[in-house]
């Protein structure tokens, strides 16, 4: 069994204010993770409001990092990624939980999980934590 501490946001960052993606409708999601995907931006930290709409903090990762990135998912279907993720060993980066309890998370390939914890940390973003009882 895991618990978790969701990602914590720095109330003074006005860095972070300008840097995320403009809020986006779930029929835009795909399309543009897959852009984004395509210049080479990952989604470290993603976040839903509460009207069902995500936007993204995105970061250009070193050559050969490997992620996966969910959003808006129930806490069920969240602990499954989770699971799979934590079975290949990769880190969960950050987490965020939305009023309406819905799990935007990333996890990342372990070599390359600190280079991207100090990313968000530049962002008054805390990497989430996952701890195993």
């Amino acid at each position: 069994m895991s618990t978790y501490l969701p990602s914590a946001l720095s109330e003074e960052n006005s860095l972070r204010l300008h840097s995320f993606t403009r809020w986006m409708s779930p029929d835009l999601l795909q399309a543009t993770t897959d852009f984004c995907k395509n210049i080479g931006l990952l989604p470290i930290y993603a976040e839903c409001a509460s009207e069902g709409r995500t936007r993204y903090l995105l970061w250009h990762p070193p050559e050969g990092t490997h992620y996966e990135v969910r959003s808006g998912r129930d806490q069920a279907r969240f602990e499954a990624f989770d699971k799979t993720n934590a079975e290949r060993g990769w880190p969960l980066l950050s987490l965020h939980i939305s009023e309406e309890r819905l799990h935007s998370a990333v996890w990342i390939s372990p070599e390359h999980y600190e280079v991207a914890a100090s990313i968000l940390m530049t962002y008054g973003i805390s990497p989430a934590q996952r701890y195993e009882e």
